[in-house]
């Protein structure tokens, strides 16, 4: 009896382990039954993301200098399976909710990507184009990249086969612009390009100027101010 007790629990034990290894396991991808009941043996393919917060990227080029015309958005996918020795293709789309433009809003790449030899994930480069985008109303741009099986590897994860990208290019004043800077140093109303300026002096980044407002900042956030005031006062919008 005790024998057979010993028997059951170690049985139990090892059914735990198998259980937590199971759970912990993300890139070896063993094969699984679909929901219609035919088992998939292929390798499979998602878009790299915690959660669904993370299959979303917003961009806006406002803040940056307006010589800036593209920027480049590296989407990862993830391969759950075992690594091969030679490249796997993947396919890549663009789904029929984007309201984007290709090669007006945005590039891809000509080939459609794999992944390399050895290796479980790849980025896939996209390229935003600012061109086209209005600078005074957000035109909702939206960019949504949607994983398809191929010929080498499969599509089973649902709920992480689509990217999307939304993207402008509007300036909007900060909340701060008015109540700190036009009150305390006399800038005067705001335009965007008083706005970028200001920002070029803090690598186009608003928090660094948030930043600078506090005690240790504030003495080169005045002078910066100065230098915009003088600037648009030779040079009138």
């Amino acid at each position: 009896m005790n024998n057979m007790k010993k028997s059951v629990k170690y049985t139990f034990a090892l059914g735990l382990t198998m259980l937590a290894f199971q759970a912990c396991t993300t890139v070896d991808y063993d094969g699984e039954y679909a929901k219609k009941g035919e088992y998939d043996s292929q390798n499979q393919v998602y878009f790299h993301a915690k959660n669904d917060a993370d299959t979303l990227t917003n961009f806006s080029f406002g803040t940056l200098p307006t010589t800036v015309t593209r920027e480049t958005v590296h989407v990862r996918v993830d391969l759950a399976g075992q690594l091969k020795a030679a490249p796997q293709a993947i396919k890549i789309v663009v789904d029929s909710k984007s309201t984007a433009q290709e090669g007006v809003h945005f590039l891809l790449p000509e080939q459609q990507p794999v992944i390399p030899a050895d290796s479980g994930y790849v980025n896939y480069p996209v390229v935003l184009l600012r061109d086209h985008l209005s600078d005074t109303q957000n035109d909702h741009i939206r960019l949504v990249l949607r994983l398809e099986p191929s010929s080498e590897v499969n599509t089973r994860f649902a709920d992480k086969l689509k990217y999307t990208i939304t993207f402008d290019n509007v300036l909007e004043k900060p909340t701060w612009w008015d109540s700190y800077l036009r009150a305390y140093f006399g800038m005067p109303p705001f335009t965007p390009a008083k706005y970028r300026m200001l920002l070029s002096f803090y690598n186009n980044d608003p928090k660094e100027i948030e930043k600078a407002m506090g005690r240790s900042g504030i003495t080169q956030l005045y002078r910066n101010v100065q230098k915009v005031i003088a600037y648009f006062r030779a040079h009138p919008e």
